[in-house]
């Protein structure tokens, strides 16, 4: 169930889940979190836009006048004690009566300091400096609506060539509004200190910030997006705080997508290596027992209802498996029960999550079902409040199922991959090392155990676990020697230790086991791009994968990524459409919907920077 389209436990093939949810396909970054896939389109895949916007950020940095640093609290701070013409406008706190008599209740008419010598200067630019200190002096004492004026009456006196210092005093107007929470004005004056200085960081990210606040998600993404390019993708809070609105976006337009999308079945190769993922599937035994028995022999026109169901599954007609269960829950005939477990699976495969649900909950009311049958239908429940990231409520239902059948090798497999969607790595590798032990001949556990094991000692720096997975894996291979995900999943482990030539032998004998499988090239263009940098054998190799199943998901995302690393924006975002018609579940539109406006938001603020981000290309 990791390899291939999501991250989230989805219907999807098998492998892949695991070694996204660690950061470790191709270019992503390796570190334990692993930084959000948007970064792979965005961050990594624009070295021209990374490289000019760095050097407008190096360029502009040097001559601005940001007057504060960002606190604990995440408020703007004076960076020292600012003093206009000398040492004796002190930043000190004063009384409220000698606060008086700096700045009058108007704001407008300075007075002379009752303990100073001094008056306020006549040039005009050091008159507006002069106004910004002392507002300066007012922001860090909280009185946010004397800073303002003071910002407004430096504003007024500043010669309008010096864009920079009126930049800056538009950005401190707002950190004062923006304590007010006054997100309007906030906008409306980094707005301005942006037309003046369209690479201020602080400005763009402040707007950010307010765009946020007032649920203005596009807009606060392109904020965001400019300051990540400014800052060359090197900021940790810049970048979540993109994750963030991209995840918020994206679960929005994920919504309003899955309330008018039509429903599609995958494809046939992507159904089959989903059901490799149970060991305990009543479905996979009753179609075993009828190939056995029956098939060779059985007239599909004397089949009705569940059993013709069955039949059109052995034969690969996946899409005439709902009907055929609808007649047999229809006349409530003698396999109801398995029809409702049947159907529900194949809603949930194609994305119906409403009807799946309703099926497996009329299933589970039923009473005299066998107890395989209703462990199968809990644990696609499970999977069904995953989708919902209902992640506590789903481990309800694996409990339910482990008290009905707590020898079910199935139950503890599907467990730990929600534990790893939770980050809860040692919960994980119990639950395969369990499934594993329980089944003994149930080559997925095994396969997934060692990577998980991996991965443990990966996140523990432990060598001694690192090389058990890997001599596990090779006892995979010998026990296994026919499971192509025991082969793929060593792969992946073997590419991310940089082992290239030995992670294509792999990926190779996977592809000879499972010629079917599209991920095997879809992987291997990864490898070749990480490998050898080689973009037009990856290229190659993932459209090779479309081409063996036009509805891998999988590698119309990967190469929509590349097509945007490449500064292809227009080619990418066709390709993520193409993905996203393809999506099966709410929580993978809404991964695939970030990922698209992170190249959307990439394009619009080249344009606003004048970066050029490269050439449209047929490629």
């Amino acid at each position: 169930m990791w390899r291939g389209r999501a991250y989230h436990l989805v219907p999807t093939d098998r492998s892949n889940m695991a070694s996204r949810r660690f950061g470790s396909e191709g270019n992503l970054p390796k570190n334990e979190i692993g930084w959000p896939k948007w970064t792979y389109a965005l961050a990594i895949g624009a070295p021209v836009a990374i490289g000019l916007g760095y050097w407008y950020y190096r360029k502009s940095k040097s001559k601005r006048d940001d007057d504060f640093s960002i606190n604990g609290k995440g408020n703007l701070k004076p960076k020292s004690n600012l003093n206009p013409t000398s040492a004796k406008f002190s930043t000190q706190k004063a009384s409220s009566e000698s606060e008086e008599s700096l700045i009058s209740v108007s704001g407008r008419d300075f007075q002379k300091n009752k303990t100073d010598e001094e008056v306020l200067p006549k040039e005009p630019c050091e008159k507006a400096k002069a106004y910004k200190n002392i507002g300066n002096r007012y922001f860090k004492e909280g009185k946010y609506d004397k800073a303002i004026d003071c910002y407004t009456e430096a504003i007024k006196v500043c010669p309008e060539d010096r864009k920079g210092d009126l930049a800056t005093f538009y950005q401190n107007r707002a950190a004062s509004y923006e304590n007010l929470k006054n997100f309007s004005e906030v906008i409306s004056d980094c707005s301005k200190a942006i037309e003046l200085n369209n690479t201020y960081i602080k400005a763009l990210t402040r707007r950010a910030k307010a765009y946020d606040t007032i649920s203005d998600l596009k807009n606060a993404l392109d904020d965001i997006t400019a300051v990540c390019i400014l800052e060359g993708f090197q900021n940790s809070n810049s970048l979540l705080l993109t994750d963030r609105i991209l995840k918020s976006k994206g679960k929005e337009q994920a919504r309003k997508a899955m309330q008018t999308r039509t429903p599609i079945l995958p494809s046939g190769h992507f159904i089959k290596n989903y059901f490799i993922s149970f060991c305990e599937d009543p479905i996979i035994k009753i179609s075993e027992k009828y190939k056995e028995e029956k098939k060779d022999s059985q007239n599909p026109k004397e089949l009705s209802g569940f059993r013709l169901g069955i039949h059109n599954f052995v034969d690969n007609k996946f899409e005439d498996v709902i009907k055929n269960c609808t007649q047999e829950i229809e006349r409530n005939g003698q396999d109801t029960a398995e029809a409702l477990l049947l159907r529900g699976t194949f809603h949930l495969l194609q994305g119906q999550t409403d009807a799946a649900k309703e099926d497996l909950k009329q299933l589970l009311e039923m009473e005299s079902v066998d107890v395989k049958v209703r462990v199968n239908a809990l644990i696609k429940v499970g999977t069904l409040k995953v989708h919902a990231e209902q992640m506590e409520e789903a481990l309800k239902d694996f409990d339910r199922a482990i008290e009905l059948d707590p020898n079910n090798a199935d139950i503890y497999l599907h467990r730990g991959q929600v534990l790893l969607l939770m980050d809860r790595i040692d919960d994980t590798l119990r639950d395969l090392e369990k499934s594993a032990a329980l089944n003994s001949n149930f080559p997925s556990a095994t396969a997934q155990k060692c990577y998980v094991q991996y991965r443990c000692g990966l996140r523990y720096n432990d060598s001694k676990q690192k090389e058990e997975a890997l001599k596990g894996f090779i006892e995979a291979h010998e026990k296994f020697p026919r499971c192509s995900e025991s082969y793929f999943l060593h792969a992946q482990v073997l590419l991310e230790r940089q082992e290239f030539e030995k992670a294509e032998e792999f990926f190779l004998k996977a592809g000879e086991i499972d010629p079917t499988d599209p991920n095997v090239w879809v992987h291997r263009g990864i490898l070749y791009l990480q490998w050898k940098q080689d973009v037009d054998s990856a290229l190659g190799y993932l459209k090779k994968a479309i081409e063996m199943d036009t509805k891998c998901q999988f590698a119309y995302e990967t190469l929509g990524s590349i097509q945007v690393q490449r500064g292809h924006l227009q080619k990418g975002l066709e390709l993520f459409d193409k993905a996203i018609a393809l999506a099966q579940t709410e929580t993978e539109l809404a991964h695939l919907f970030s990922l698209r406006d992170a190249a959307e938001a990439q394009g619009r603020v080249a344009t606003r920077l004048g970066i050029d981000i490269g050439s449209e290309s047929n490629t």
